[in-house]
């Protein structure tokens, strides 16, 4: 007989009887040992074999009626009264899903920790996880996901992380969210959120951790922050966050990292945050706040990561600077700032990054930057410093980056500087140095990029150049140098641009003709 409209099953009704199925294969003994004492197991099998196939894309997972369900990739049971077992583990992060959350999940009511991060996941997170009352711990970070943030999320009062980092989420920050005051944890960065910062956030006061960067949030940053009393760790880095840095924050006596870069914060930096004396990561770079580089910041002795780059802060580099012992990062580059390099900073024996490019500074490249022998980047570049180049800096042997462009340095470029054998970028273009090029630069067997250009050199080209093995790039132009241009820079295998133009030199380079 021929099937009617009124006999046709209906989408519940299939769906009831799939989930009968599901319960029959889950009862036989094998995949829930003794399932009659353990009903709740059976219905967590039933639910996981229902979000398999949608779960794993084309991974494999081996989730099967046929196989004891404790040994089942990423299920861990909970330690309940014997024989009584459920399923409150669930951790399947970085094992290659492709598929999407399936809301079935949401019937696994004992689960405590949700771990599908760092896979291939798309579509939307599903409202259906609100109804994980057990839930403590939610990782969703590093997939594709997309969509809002649901509401429905609310209801898992019991959460103490929640990462839905690095997906494609849309749409602001849902206030039905407030009601997860025992948060801990808290990251939504690297997503594509709208709307403000709420200010309810600041209820959030057993929370260590706060990321929001990487969105599109505009508005102020709310003062309620300030109650967050627990934070150790705040970034509001890469949004559109305008107006000026709050001098509530000064209260989060706990906190380590403040990173508030790449946003629209104006004013000055607030005195109060002189109190934040625990802070080992300030990084405010690339905003628009003036001033002065406050002295007080000689007080925040652990300090490791210092960077106000690309603001518009005026006057001298204090020389409170030279207390922070422990600093290994510190980036004043692209600001307005005079005066010389003060001495003090000689005591920053730990630094591996030095980077005042790009502002005004006079003086002398300071010789006893030799002393800081754990450099690996300085960058100097785009100032106003005078003298010669020190042949001392020859003697940091972990220097991978010598950036002294567009000075006025003078002199000739030192033989020494042939000696970091981890050096790959040398430039020194833009000055008035004269003489010849040292062939001792033939001996930076790693150096990628070499600029000498636009200024005074003379003489050859030495051929022990052939001898850079790594060079990508090297700029010669717009010096007096003279003679052929030596064969064995034809030689080498990388080198893919050549600017000598400017010169008076004959032959061919890289299967072109000096000018």
């Amino acid at each position: 007989m021929a099937t009617t409209l009124e006999t046709m099953p209906t989408a519940d009704s299939a769906a009831t009887l799939l989930q009968a199925s599901l319960v029959r294969q889950c009862s036989n003994g094998i995949a829930v040992p003794n399932p009659q004492n353990n009903p709740g197991l059976v219905e967590d099998c039933a639910a996981l074999l229902s979000a398999r196939d949608a779960l794993a894309g084309t991974a494999p997972l081996n989730w099967s009626a046929d196989l004891d369900i404790s040994s089942w990739w990423g299920i861990a049971l909970g330690l309940h009264p014997v024989p009584i077992k459920r399923v409150d583990w669930l951790n399947l992060g970085a094992v290659h899903l492709t598929g999407t959350v399936p809301p079935e999940l949401g019937a696994l009511t004992e689960l405590r920790h949700l771990d599908l991060s760092n896979n291939q996941l798309t579509g939307s997170i599903p409202g259906e996880l609100g109804k994980l009352d057990s839930l403590m711990f939610l990782y969703l970070g590093a997939n594709r996901l997309a969509g809002p943030i649901p509401s429905k999320l609310a209801t898992l009062t019991n959460l103490q992380w929640l990462d839905l980092s690095d997906n494609r989420l849309t749409g602001a920050i849902p206030p039905d969210l407030r009601a997860l005051t025992n948060l801990e944890l808290l990251d939504v960065s690297g997503n594509q959120l709208t709307g403000g910062i709420p200010a309810w956030i600041g209820d959030f006061t057993e929370v260590k951790w706060l990321n929001l960067s990487d969105n599109q949030l505009v508005g102020n940053i709310p003062r309620e922050l300030g109650a967050l009393t627990s934070l150790e760790w705040l970034s509001l880095r890469r949004n559109r966050v305008s107006g000026q840095i709050p001098p509530e924050l000064s209260a989060l006596s706990m906190l380590v990292t403040l990173d508030l870069s790449l946003n629209n914060l104006i004013g000055q930096i607030p005195p109060e945050l002189r109190a934040l004396t625990k802070l080992t990561v300030f990084d405010l770079s690339i905003n628009q706040l003036t001033g002065e580089v406050p002295r007080w910041l000689g007080e925040l002795v652990h300090l490791k990561w210092l960077s106000l780059s690309h603001n518009q802060l005026a006057g001298r580099i204090p020389h409170e600077l030279g207390a922070l012992v422990e600093l290994t990062n510190l980036d004043f580059g692209r600001n307005e700032l005079t005066g010389e390099i003060p001495p003090e900073l000689r005591k920053l024996v730990r630094l591996e990054a030095l980077e005042l490019w790009g502002n005004d500074l006079r003086g002398n490249v300071p010789p006893w930057l030799s002393e800081l022998t754990n450099l690996k980047q300085l960058d100097l570049s785009l100032n106003q410093l005078s003298g010669e180049v020190p042949p001392e800096l020859g003697m940091l042997a972990d220097l991978e980056i010598l950036d002294l462009s567009n000075n006025r340095l003078t002199g000739g470029v030192p033989p020494r500087l042939g000696r970091p054998l981890y050096l790959k970028e040398l430039d020194l273009s833009g000055n008035q140095l004269s003489g010849e090029i040292p062939r001792e630069l033939g001996m930076l067997a790693n150096l990628a990029i070499l600029d000498l250009g636009d200024n005074w050199l003379t003489g050859k080209i030495p051929p022990e150049l052939g001898q850079l093995v790594n060079l990508k790039e090297l700029d010669l132009s717009k010096n007096q140098l003279s003679g052929k241009v030596p064969p064995e820079l034809n030689g080498l295998p990388f080198l893919g641009s050549v600017d000598l133009w400017g010169n008076e030199l004959t032959g061919p380079v890289g299967g072109s003709f000096a000018p």
